[in-house]
């Protein structure tokens, strides 16, 4: 058994959310993957983005608004999309403080590519 208490993790900023890594690669055992916490606050916005290969599995713990591929998309608590490397998405309204779990799966470094 190996315990992570959330309260270690620590939160950095990224554009327009909070993240906090709970379980990083090491932790796993699974190459370029890692699960954090995703926290958004009212008034900000996340640009849109896609990811070449990584993929992103998104747990919503509160009601969740994004924007995939052109289309809105709303997802309600313990609900999960699965965001395949070329998926468009961001927000670019966040009207409701929510959170949400991504797991990161063949996570590389500068695999983002922002559109806007």
């Amino acid at each position: 058994m190996r315990y992570f208490p959330a309260s270690l993790a620590q939160w950095t900023e990224g554009r327009g959310y909070r993240k906090r890594a709970l379980l990083r690669e090491k932790d796993l055992g699974i190459p370029g993957s890692f699960i954090q916490e995703v926290s958004f606050t009212p008034g900000d916005r996340v640009p849109l983005h896609f990811h070449r290969k990584t993929k992103e599995i998104f747990i919503a713990l509160d009601e969740a608004r994004f924007e995939i591929n052109g289309n809105e998309v709303v997802l309600h608590p313990e609900d999960v999309l699965i965001c395949e490397p070329g998926d468009v998405h961001g927000n670019p309204v966040i009207s409701s403080a929510f959170r949400i779990l991504v797991i990161k799966v063949n996570f590389e470094p500068d695999d983002t590519v922002w559109t806007e």
